[in-house]
């Protein structure tokens, strides 16, 4: 038996929502529409909520079961849950119980002209290349479920100026058709292109799993590009400061490896620290350090290119600048070669999922495994290697932010969560989202360096989240986040205490066979 607590709300009887707890008998591969359809049979026939196909084709069963958007006819029961809350998908308009108007939304997709604009009539048979078949192909399996458009922390925060990511997939599916004449990229920049944090909670939610932020989202940036309508004035410095000093913080390249001056690290070796600007730039006198501490504290002596260590580029990929990210991708892989390098080590987020996921994708198989410091080192403390001690400072209780890019970037959710866990009387509080369902802190995607007041919108609900848990402090594993988090706090007047980076709690609390 299984315990489903339904969102119940009649606007004719009842001024707020609630939740009325159903039970409801388990059955081998039972889906939620399943269980709301025993409700409606056994328990109470004024249950509202739609369903057609029952086969996730249609989309017209989006609900919230445990604070994330599915399809209630696909989402499986988990059988060891005692209780599963399904409420109606957020950011609409609630008609009746768990059904909801998307006219807000449909209003917004049909203001684009989401259909072919012609320049003459239609005139069979008309070809396009196999490119150009596989990249709207990519795109154009979207079933209008608006679960995207439900789960994005931008368009939440800020409709009018974002028109989301289902409408920005549509704009994007035709503007790489030859046969459309419609003005897209305009458009686009019209309806917020560049309020995108590429988060990946849309592709998290959607059913088809379409990769809206990079096939739609930084392919219509990079076209904006190519048009010369594109970047933001307020992202032309980080693109200039990247050509001239490879880092987007307008710093000497000099500058870059003062942070490791006194650490005399090796140059060459198999295993090669990738500190990352913002690291190297930004906290210079703590992140980066602490990492070459914790790993000389587990003797491992890593290696650091110095000065000749660039930016990873993940900023130009953001906003655009595909043909200088390539270059600048290709260049780094180039240098790791020479240096030969096995393993690189990260600890910036961004700089992880550029190196693991986009430089594979983006430039073929560099051959160089990539791990992030936490997967790293729980791997360690598996083996015995990493051991904590138990201190009065460490019974704190605290939650964690996934960066995005680690997280719906890269699949890495356990290593962080396992390593808190691991310190004797840290507690960890999991908010209501968390995991793949997370959300963005705001900073991504280039917003907060030329839509900072977006960013903080987006921000101030991450803190009011994490605020909810109860907690002392954040702890996350990305710079960029870490940074924007503060910010978020200090504009919300939030009680929470300072953001933390994992590794320098680690380098706190770990118990070290040297000096370090």
């Amino acid at each position: 038996m299984v315990v489903f607590k339904v969102a119940r709300f009649d606007p004719d009887r009842d001024t707020e929502p609630h939740l009325e707890p159903y039970n409801v008998p388990y059955q081998k591969g039972m889906r939620v529409l399943d269980a709301l359809n025993y409700i409606r049979a056994h328990h109470d026939s004024t249950l509202a909520y739609r369903w057609v196909c029952r086969a996730g084709q249609c989309g017209s069963c989006g609900v919230r079961v445990d604070g994330k958007a599915v399809l209630a006819c696909q989402e499986e029961v988990d059988p060891s849950a005692d209780i599963v809350v399904i409420e109606p998908l957020p950011f609409f308009p609630v008609v009746k119980d768990l059904v909801v108007d998307l006219a807000r939304g449909y209003e917004r997709l049909y203001g684009v002209s989401p259909y072919l604009e012609r320049t003459g009539r239609y005139e069979p048979p008309e070809r396009l290349s196999a490119g150009e078949t596989r990249e709207i192909k990519a795109l154009r399996s979207c079933i209008e479920c608006w679960c995207c458009v439900a789960s994005c922390p931008v368009a939440n925060a800020v409709w009018d100026d974002y028109a989301g990511p289902l409408p920005l997939r549509k704009l994007c599916e035709l503007a790489i058709d030859p046969r459309d004449i419609g003005g897209r990229i305009e458009t686009a920049l019209n309806e917020g292109l560049y309020n995108c944090t590429t988060c990946r909670n849309c592709w998290a939610v959607c059913p088809e799993e379409i990769e809206i932020p990079e096939k739609a989202i930084e392919k219509l940036r990079a076209l904006a590009v190519d048009a010369h309508k594109g970047p933001l004035p307020g992202h032309n410095q980080l693109v200039r400061s990247i050509e001239n000093y490879r880092n987007p913080w307008v710093m000497p390249r000099a500058r870059r490896a003062r942070w490791a001056k006194r650490l005399e690290l090796p140059s060459h070796g198999p295993l090669m620290f990738y500190a990352g600007c913002s690291p190297s730039l930004l906290l210079a006198d703590r992140l980066p350090v602490s990492v070459v501490k914790v790993l000389r504290c587990l003797d491992i002596e890593p290696a650091y290119l110095g000065k000749d260590e660039l930016c990873c580029g993940s900023p130009l990929l953001k906003v655009g600048e595909l043909d200088k990210y390539l270059e600048l991708a290709r260049e780094n892989i180039r240098t790791m070669k020479e240096r030969g390098v096995e393993t690189i080590v990260t600890t910036c987020a961004g700089c992880h999922k550029s190196w693991k996921v986009d430089y594979p994708e983006m430039c073929g198989d560099h051959g160089i495994d990539v791990v992030h410091i936490t997967e790293l080192l729980w791997e360690l403390y598996l083996q015995g290697a990493l051991r904590f001690r138990d201190l009065p400072e460490n019974h704190v209780r605290v939650t964690y932010h996934d960066p995005c890019h680690l997280g719906r970037g890269t699949g890495s959710y356990d290593a962080p969560r396992n390593l808190i866990r691991a310190i004797p009387g840290m507690t960890l509080v999991e908010g209501a989202r968390a995991r793949e369902n997370s959300q963005c802190c705001g900073s991504g995607g280039g917003v907060k360096t030329a839509r900072p007041e977006v960013a903080l919108e987006v921000g101030r609900t991450r803190i009011a989240q994490a605020e909810e848990c109860d907690v002392s402090y954040i702890i996350t594993c990305c710079p960029w986040c870490e940074q924007h988090l503060d910010d978020a706090s200090r504009a919300a007047h939030s009680r929470l205490g300072t953001t933390r980076d994992l590794i320098e709690v680690i380098l706190e609390t770990m118990e070290c066979k040297n000096d370090g």
